[in-house]
């Protein structure tokens, strides 16, 4: 019997997928691991590979169309069967019905650029990923040199090429200056769109702020730092500390784990770290789990590997999602104060500005002291505002003594 070929389920919340590129045609040999087709989800894309060896039936689901997971997608003849086998393979009736068309997916961007590619007469040969990045940037695929397997161009040829167009100086030929752009709306860029839209419609957001002496989690960072990279490999920030001492200071306060839901406030035991990080295609929060049972390098451990799967598109559904509470940090830019929306289903979150040098009263004397704003943004349906007070100030005490947390 053929192989029926299915929408993979790539997460415990994943629920469908968008068949964004198909990398055979019926009637193609296929190998075992080579892949069959791009799928995206919410927020990340993957490539489906061939379970074994065979010839590539029948495609039932088409570019650009979304179903549910389990859903037929494609049958698979193995070696030795011929089409007719197809006459005897189970209904594909449910395919069709189950799928459902995506016109703004990213796969229409590939075409774009392929489209007019091919208007110059020129067929390029690109992985979706670097389709995606050359319409986010918008460079040109026909310019750019494909350094895998058949000249075909990877996304880091793109970042290449985009280094490169950055750091050369400024063309007058480059276009009219104030020339529109319209750049279509990635799966991810709509995702952010209605989530962040959502949030704000759907909670009663109210903002504390509080600014904490960091000089004692300079300190502690200093100390820690070259015993953390002799057994971990890595080296600990700021971050890593401010999430650590985050998730102690939630622990005493346990209504900041919480989720709304129309029969009660849910409770969380664990406290599911999510970890605000920006890539070119948008904003994703990967998620370090039960980070009160982790020690700070096996945190920043964790930090570095959410990093690196960012950098290279290998989120897995389960990455990105089952955080209970989110820390934004924006220090590397700056940044003095700012507040962040609130990452449903969680009641709250923490914007972490930067460190920065400014004099302050202590004991009667003016002095100079490394200086953090951080700022909750919580529901108030859950959380009232004492409870968000008590909330900041343990963390106030935890930030500017964490020997309480880390010792």
């Amino acid at each position: 019997m053929p192989v029926e070929i299915v929408m993979p389920k790539l997460g415990l919340t994943m629920t469908e997928g968008l068949i964004v590129e198909w990398k055979k045609n019926e009637g193609d040999p296929v190998v075992k691991g080579e892949v069959l087709f791009v799928l995206e989800t919410e927020k990340v894309t993957y490539e489906v590979e061939s379970p074994e060896d065979g010839i590539l039936g029948r495609i039932l689901v088409k570019e650009q169309m979304t179903v549910p997971v389990g859903v037929p997608v494609a049958f698979l003849l193995k070696p030795g069967e011929s089409a007719d086998a197809l006459n005897a393979a189970p209904s594909v009736e449910s395919a069709g019905k189950a799928a459902k068309e995506t016109p703004a997916g990213p796969g229409s961007i590939h075409r774009e650029t392929e489209a007019a590619a091919a208007s110059h007469g020129v067929r390029v040969k690109a992985s979706p990923l670097a389709k995606k990045a050359a319409h986010t940037y918008g460079l040109d695929l026909r310019n750019i040199a494909g350094t895998g397997p058949g000249g075909r161009i990877l996304r880091a040829d793109v970042e290449k090429a985009r280094e490169t167009a950055a750091a050369a100086p400024s063309s007058a030929t480059a276009g009219p200056a104030g020339e529109e752009k319209r750049i279509p709306l990635t799966g991810m860029r709509r995702t952010i769109a209605r989530k962040m839209l959502e949030s704000k419609i759907g909670t009663a957001q109210t903002y504390m702020s509080n600014t904490v002496d960091a000089t004692n989690l300079l300190e502690c960072r200093r100390l820690m730092l070259p015993r953390v990279e002799r057994k971990h490999g890595v080296r600990i920030t700021i971050t890593d500390l401010v999430m650590k001492v985050t998730g102690a200071a939630i622990r005493e306060h346990p209504v900041i784990n919480t989720r709304w839901t129309d029969q009660g406030v849910l409770y969380i035991p664990q406290v599911h770290m999510g970890m605000a990080m920006a890539l070119d295609e948008g904003l994703i929060v990967p998620v370090i789990r039960n980070i009160n049972a982790r020690s700070v390098g096996e945190v920043a451990v964790e930090r570095t590997n959410l990093i690196d799967k960012g950098k290279t598109n290998r989120f897995s559904p389960d990455d990105i999602q089952g955080s209970t509470f989110t820390v934004s940090a924006m220090g590397m830019f700056g940044i003095e104060q700012f507040t962040a929306i609130i990452n449903q289903p969680e009641n709250a979150i923490l914007a972490v500005a930067s460190i920065m040098d400014k004099p302050v009263a202590v004991k009667g004397q003016v002095v100079v002291r490394p200086m953090m704003t951080v700022t909750l943004s919580y529901d108030h349906r859950t959380i009232d505002g004492a409870e968000a007070g008590k909330f900041m100030q343990t963390l106030k005490e935890f930030i500017e003594d964490p020997v309480l947390v880390l010792a």
